[in-house]
């Protein structure tokens, strides 16, 4: 190598630039040419700018992409023939005086701009193993600026693609930016609506596909957990999962289910219970946790699956919660006393995982069952009542109207839907297209909907007739409770 000083960025370009106006090719023939005389490869070598930036990272200052993905490909094909890879290593790894790599000027030209030149930049770089998520003096890494304010989805596919990106690299890029959890878990839930929003979902499907791995960690198991089931989006209150219900196949979902099992396993393990039904109920107050969450909306797990027909979703979400009182033992003076534990405190059956989540209204204060019938959606209703006693299952039907003051019954009456409907109208509850669709909806319900509820209504009579004198017992869940969240209808008709 010469001994001469160490050449300036300002002069290397001066001379790259007059040499190649002399020519009439492209600058790529051009270069290639260029850097197989001595004193130019130790030149692009080793010429620093102001900033201390190298050749490369000059030209992508300047956002000049497609001539420094020329520099890029010549540079690293002539110093690997002349068996000189130390130097595509050490250009390739060179920070400037802010510890600024050649992946933070790559992420400033992608910011503006994901063409064809930048994307197959950042796919050599990735083959070479160029660390992308190396902070600079400031603390910020390349692939805090591929992901916020705006993910660059092409980039973080490609990382993606090649393997190389982890939720441990995204967490440790949005902890560049948000130092306090909740802003944290808001740049964490805007990524990944994003991410189903706009890119298929693909950043959550690899992440997914990462923590259910054999060899994940559990550290990266709880970090995905939050990610998909407690992080909120700040616009409409939504977790991951709730967006992700009404788009996975049923592996995903699968894989999901799969992971919050596990995690609560491993949470539950770590309290150090040894009692058979305080570990129960623990299991049943994680899952509520995360399944009984709600959007701004407050439209649940059921009710997305209802919106995107997923009855196999539905299905396996009730199939985790038991319908049953929680309670724990705890020893007051030294004898064993039992105490209830709560799944949800607005719910009519606080302590009951499976009819907390059945019993969850909507902004029409309509219940699961309300919505299903709405739909016409028999197998969605069947899926819901599959499993509760008889006596849940007439109450539901009978006793538990919505906004409305409609029972399951009522719906399936056109007088009562269409006075019903013209309250709620005139009393400004809903609006005239609302109250009218309804109407429509109600009175397009299918016999065959219409005959399942009566002959249900029907066998549970029977039933009672011969065992309880004709009375259906009282349900597992309080009516007393449920008077006290009464319906807007029920309000104006007090306030009359």
């Amino acid at each position: 190598m010469s001994t001469q000083p160490r050449p300036t960025i300002a002069s290397l370009d001066a001379d790259v630039q007059a040499r190649f106006g002399k020519t009439m090719g492209k600058f790529g023939s051009f270069f290639a040419n260029w850097i197989k005389f001595q004193d130019n490869t130790d030149k692009l070598y080793m010429a620093l700018g102001d900033k201390g930036e190298n050749y490369l990272q000059f030209k992508l200052s300047q956002n000049d992409v497609a001539s420094a993905s020329v520099i890029l490909e010549v540079s690293k094909a002539y110093w690997e023939e002349k068996q000189q890879a130390k130097r595509v290593y050490t250009f390739l790894n060179h920070e400037d005086g802010e510890q600024n790599g050649i992946w933070h000027y790559l992420a400033d030209c992608l910011r503006g701009n994901e063409g064809r030149e930048t994307m197959k930049m950042a796919r050599t770089l990735l083959a070479l193993d160029v660390d992308f998520s190396r902070a600079n003096k400031a603390g910020i890494s390349p692939l805090g600026k591929i992901l916020m304010p705006t993910p660059k989805w092409q980039s973080i596919n490609a990382l993606i693609q090649t393997k190389h990106l982890s939720l441990e690299h995204i967490d440790r890029a949005v902890q560049e930016r948000a130092k306090e959890e909740q802003i944290r878990a808001h740049f964490m839930s805007m990524i990944f609506a994003s991410d189903l929003a706009e890119n298929r979902g693909l950043l959550s499907q690899h992440v997914l596909k990462q923590s259910v791995a054999s060899q994940a960690s559990k550290t990266l198991r709880e970090t995905t957990c939050r990610l998909f089931f407690d992080y909120r989006n700040v616009k409409d209150g939504s977790t991951a999962f709730l967006q992700l219900i009404s788009v996975t196949n049923d592996g995903m979902f699968e894989d999901l289910l799969n992971l919050l099992q596990q995690n609560v396993e491993e949470t539950v393990a770590g309290m150090g219970v040894s009692d058979v039904a305080t570990k129960k109920a623990y299991r049943q107050v994680l899952l509520c946790r995360r399944l009984l969450k709600r959007d701004k909306n407050m439209r649940g797990v059921l009710l997305k699956a209802l919106a995107a027909q997923k009855h196999g979703h539905m299905r396996k979400m009730i199939s985790l919660l038991f319908h049953d009182e929680l309670h724990v033992k705890k020893l007051v003076r030294g004898e064993p006393v039992r105490q209830d534990v709560p799944v949800d405190t607005t719910s009519p059956a606080p302590n009951n995982p499976l009819l907390s989540l059945l019993l969850q209204r909507d902004k029409e204060n309509s219940t699961i069952f309300h919505a299903a019938l709405l739909e016409n959606d028999l197998r969605a209703f069947g899926v819901c009542l599959y499993g509760l006693p008889s006596n849940d299952v007439y109450a539901i039907l009978t006793r538990v109207p919505n906004g409305f003051g409609l029972t399951l019954v009522d719906m399936l009456n056109p007088e009562k839907v269409r006075l019903n409907m013209t309250a709620a109208v005139q009393a400004g509850l809903v609006d005239p297209a609302r109250g009218k669709e309804y109407m429509e909806k109600c009175a397009a319900i299918d016999k065959e909907t219409r005959e399942s509820i009566n002959n249900k209504l029907q066998e549970i009579g029977e039933l009672a007739e011969t065992s309880r004198n004709g009375k259906p017992p009282e349900p597992n869940f309080d009516f007393k409770k449920l008077a006290e969240t009464a319906t807007p209808m029920k309000r104006i008709a007090a306030a009359s």
